[in-house]
């Protein structure tokens, strides 16, 4: 969330005049390197248009559409006049926001600044204010504000038909229920009820210490000769009470204090009186914000302007936030409703021109209210990535890429066009729709079952699991019965539903939640897909190259090894996730492709090429050949391979190098002495705490622990420390969602924040090895105290536990590490590189970004000089170093890092034969010339030709 801080407000400032307060803010705002020169004019430009005095003494001034392009990033300013400035209308604003706005950060800002404007004697507080800790409180909230956020309403403070004979026993029940002491039960009693119509009486105290409120209905009872049917119990301090009033207020002003009254359950009357009452004979409209950043200042103003233009009496309310009707010609109201891109509005109307005021703001909303706009899609499809609009691509035609995963693979493409859904957005049978939506929801929760009672794979059984528990949430199906309620089709009910839900949790603080978005929105399709029928293209019998915009969670676990030649996708990059699924299953795959390729006819004869990233189209006969050619000389070299994979890899001048194993899971550790390799190289230990609702234990552990150390027999062990956080959040262990969690805390600086967890882990695999090879590494250690810290908590367990054969060390991911090499190699046991991070940290591109997967590449000459560093300094102290990033399983990087000096190479289970082939046919002279020659080379491109020349 955007916020102010004392250096943005200043206090005291003598102008008098409005436009001299406009340019002052935007000096102010350039001065500080938000706007560049010209985004006053813009803003003295938009004020001429439209004011921008909000109300209570406070003025928003910001700059025009046509301006945006001078603003460089948001920044808010605050100035307060202690004689006010005329702003017109004879309005006069003692505090002035000067506002750049390059996104949407700013929008919970002016949320809570709308909340303020509603407070009582604001104005004079205003005026008043002389400090700018006294302005930041005003705007950002005080502890009146605080407490409001606290009054809330919730269903143990609703007792619908309770039992009472008088109203004495029914505000007895109040006092249970919001937990009075009996002090303040008696004074509830004793206090002067007042009767507000329809069967409903308040009763109030004020409150010393919190805030409170309780709703209960009830029938058969009389008071004072007036019906009872329901009770608003109160303890107040301040005017937090006054949206719960008021809401009560507005059901019987709509005389409708009886339907109130009749709802069957706490949560529906919490419901009915959230949304407020719709009047029978009122009119309303449902309509979707598309606006990049939501109803902020300048296009709220715009309807609301438009909404002055009627007589009749406007409403409006955010079916995405807390649901509560608002005026639709008051800006603060307006901006109070926290509308973003993608929320649905309902307007209501009341009067002689209401369908003409509801058809012109619906229009001024489609319209974009002067805003570029979001076009509203038709149909669900991968929000993740670019829809590209495919070009064709003609015959014998190359295309590239960025290479995922080595191999050559030759077939027939299956184009897995994303699902187009047809439906009508409004239907009048809403029982009908409703019935849709119970059968959709139960089939798909039947395919669900299905899949899970044929899967045995333990992550991909949890993933599944989770999303029938998504798709059973009573919350969401509540969301999308209040829409079809308000007219809408049951697809577009259930698609609104659940595009906003899934934009609410990737906007939520909580980072496990936020992750949870890709998983709402892959249910969303499976029930669209029923609601629409439209079923999916089913795969072909025959072996294919799959071609996909990217694979969705629900389409990883139905992959077909068996029958899948190579995986191609639109987007991505080398570390997203169908990369990694193809790499760890050996299939060939190409990513960044590109959307043409997406117009190809399923079933044209392509050849994949894994190793150079490129994918030829219908290729002429020759080609298709040569190909094949050297497919089934790769096969067989393949077979040759696997008989020697046992044998050591040692270069053609008898230098040996150490191949070992990548493990996620010590169930594949009976897979490594299999396949050859010398040992695990990196266990991710992070597989034992996920997926679960609490921490393993320390027995628990030792399980996993210990079938990894009885199937290597001997071999040696490396096991990274738990790395979660940030990017990996753990169920059990919510972090606050970060901008940017790969610059934030995660691996060992998350570890520091609970040390237990981390002896736990240390106790567990001490104890698994006893006196077999165990080399420990702690991940994402940045600076010498983290090593230092990391270090004494092992020395502690080690005393008590006494293993026998253990070295300590560090991941090398981050740049401060390499380039302070010579200082950690005089303490640790060894180095192990991690290239994925090393390269996005030293590269500043984000590894999962798609559009910088050409350019972001590890094997870039300043990345290869920073593991050079490393080698060179744990080398002079006698330490070796491993490359356990995918940079390892590279073709291309092998003899550059046989050349750079490092010691053992760790991959996937099904690259450690090729790894150790390809090692043999390799000198170590010629790798360390080559990799003198890259050391010198101007980018990653100059490297891997090297490597073809």
């Amino acid at each position: 969330m955007f916020s102010l801080t004392a250096q943005d407000v200043k206090t005291g400032v003598p102008l008098a005049d409005k436009a001299a307060v406009i340019q002052a803010l935007a000096d102010w705002l350039e001065q500080d390197g938000h706007v560049a020169a010209g985004y006053g004019a813009g803003m003295l430009t938009r004020e001429a248009q439209n004011s921008t005095y909000l109300g209570q003494g406070i003025a928003i001034p910001h700059g025009t559409q046509e301006c945006r392009h001078l603003i460089k990033n948001t920044g808010i300013k605050a100035m307060h006049l202690p004689d006010g400035v005329p702003w017109g209308g004879g309005e006069r604003a003692y505090l002035v926001l000067g506002i750049a706005a390059g996104s949407d950060e700013h929008l919970d800002l002016l949320k809570q600044l709308a909340r303020t404007l509603s407070r009582d004697g604001l104005f004079e507080r205003v005026k008043a204010a002389r400090q700018s800790q006294e302005v930041l409180q005003l705007l950002q909230g005080n502890a009146e504000s605080a407490t409001e956020t606290k009054f809330v309403l919730s269903a143990d403070r609703v007792a619908v038909k309770a039992r009472a004979g008088t109203l004495e026993l029914l505000v007895e029940q109040a006092a249970t229920l919001m937990q009075l002491n009996p002090t303040e039960e008696s004074a509830l009693q004793q206090s002067a009820g007042m009767y507000i119509g329809q069967g409903w009486w308040l009763k109030q105290i004020p409150a010393d210490d919190k805030p409170g409120a309780a709703l209960l209905t009830a029938s058969g009872i009389t008071h004072r000769q007036q019906p009872v049917s329901g009770l608003l119990a109160l303890a107040v301090r301040g005017s937090e009470h006054k949206t719960l009033l008021t809401r009560v207020a507005d059901w019987l002003a709509a005389g409708r204090g009886a339907e109130l009254a009749g709802q069957d359950s706490a949560e529906a009357l919490l419901n009915v009186l959230k949304r407020g009452p719709v009047s029978l004979s009122s009119h309303q409209r449902t309509v979707v914000v598309r606006n990049t950043h939501g109803l902020h200042a300048r296009p709220g103003a715009m309807l609301v302007q438009a909404a002055k233009n009627f007589d009749a009496d406007i409403q409006v309310c955010n079916l995405d936030g807390d649901e509560h009707w608002v005026s639709a010609k008051s800006l603060m109201k307006m901006i109070g409703l926290g509308v973003k891109a993608g929320h649905q509005l309902v307007f209501r109307a009341e009067g002689p021109d209401a369908e003409a005021a509801l058809d012109a703001l619906t229009e001024a909303v489609n319209g974009g209210l002067g805003e570029a706009f979001v076009a509203q899609a038709t149909e669900p499809q991968a929000e993740e990535h670019d829809i590209h609009e495919p070009q064709g691509i003609d015959p014998n035609t190359l295309v590239r890429g960025v290479a995922a995963s080595p191999g050559i693979a030759i077939g027939p493409v299956f184009v897995d066009a994303p699902l187009r859904f047809d439906y009508p957005q409004q239907a009048g049978d809403t029982q009908a729709e409703q019935q849709k939506l119970s059968a959709a929801i139960e089939q798909a929760s039947a395919e669900l079952s299905a899949t899970l009672r044929r899967l045995s794979d333990t992550q991909a059984r949890d993933m599944m699991s989770m999303h029938r528990e998504l798709l059973a949430d009573s919350s969401l199906t509540q969301g999308v019965s209040c829409r079809i309620k308000q007219g809408q089709s049951a697809a577009a009910a259930w698609w609104s539903e659940i595009d906003s839900a899934a934009d609410r949790q990737a906007a939520s603080s909580d980072a496990l939640l936020a992750e949870r978005a890709a998983d709402i929105r892959d249910i969303g399709r499976r029930v669209m897909a029923i609601l629409c029928h439209s079923r999916m293209t089913p795969p072909p019998e025959h072996p294919y190259l799959w071609l996909a915009q990217d694979i969705g969670p629900s389409q990883l676990v139905n992959l077909d090894p068996s029958r899948v030649l190579g995986l191609v996708t639109v987007g991505g990059g080398a570390s997203s996730h169908s990369a990694i699924l193809a790499r760890s299953l050996g299939i060939p795959a190409l990513v960044a492709a590109g959307g043409a390729v997406m117009a190809l006819p399923s079933g044209t004869e392509a050849i994949l090429n894994g190793d150079d990233g490129t994918l030829w189209v219908a290729p002429e006969a020759a080609m298709l050949e040569q190909a094949r050619v050297r497919q089934q000389r790769e096969r067989e070299q393949a077979e040759q391979d696997w008989m020697r994979r046992h044998d050591a890899a040692i270069t053609l001048d008898g230098h040996r190098i150490g191949v070992a194993a990548n493990l996620a899971d010590t169930g594949q550790a009976r897979e490594v002495m299999e396949v050859g390799a010398e040992g695990v190289g990196l266990l991710r230990t992070e597989f034992v705490f996920m997926a679960r609702h609490s921490e393993p234990d320390l027995d628990e552990q030792l399980a996993f622990y210990r079938q990894a150390f009885d199937a290597l027999d001997g071999r040696p062990l490396v096991a990274r420390t738990l790395d979660v956080g940030g990017d990996k959040p753990l169920p059990y262990w919510p972090v606050p969602k970060e901008d940017n969690p790969f610059l934030g805390v995660r691996g060992i600086r998350l570890c520091m924040q609970k040390p237990e967890l981390l002896k736990t882990q240390l106790r567990a695999l001490l104890m698994a090895a006893g006196d077999r090879p165990l080399r420990i590494m702690f991940p994402m250690v940045a600076d010498w105290s983290e090593w230092r810290w990391a270090k004494a908590l092992f020395d502690k367990i080690q005393s008590e536990v006494q293993a026998t054969d253990v070295q300590v060390g560090i991941m090398v991911e981050v740049p401060s590490v390499a380039l302070n090499a010579a200082v950690f190699a005089e303490e640790v046991d060894f180095f192990s590189i991690g290239t994925n991070d090393l390269t996005q940290y030293t590269l500043a591109m984000d590894r999962g970004n798609g559009g910088l997967a050409r350019l972001s590449d590890g094997l870039n000459p300043a990345v290869l000089r920073l593991i050079k560093m490393v080698v060179d300094a744990a080398h002079a102290k006698g330490k070796w170093v491993g490359v356990c990033g995918e940079l390892a399983s590279d073709p291309v990087a092998l003899p550059l890092l046989l050349g750079l000096g490092v010691d053992e190479l760790s991959v996937s289970l099904k690259r450690v034969t090729l790894v150790k082939a390809q090692v043999r046919e390799w000198s170590l002279s010629s790798c360390r010339k080559l990799a003198e020659q890259a050391l010198q080379a101007v980018d990653a491109p100059a490297v891997r030709q090297l490597y073809n020349n």
